[in-house]
């Protein structure tokens, strides 16, 4: 699947057509993963646990005092 890169605000984006949504089981307002990849990106659902990550991740220096 090719598509295009468009302009959207001062941003640039991927619009994903309603079947490709349903492939991924994502649904508005959903939170998607995108990771990097050799030759490009993959889109995934954002589990509990790539969430967990992503906290964890940011705000380890709390995460570790409240352990004190």
């Amino acid at each position: 699947m090719i598509k295009k890169l468009q302009k959207i605000g001062n941003s640039h984006g991927i619009l994903l057509e309603k079947a490709l949504l349903k492939l991924l089981k994502v649904k508005e307002d959903d939170k998607v993963e995108i990771i990097p990849q050799n030759e490009g990106l993959l889109i995934r659902k954002a589990g509990a646990k790539s969430a967990y990550e992503e906290v964890s991740k940011k705000h380890r220096p709390s995460l570790d005092k409240l352990g004190d």
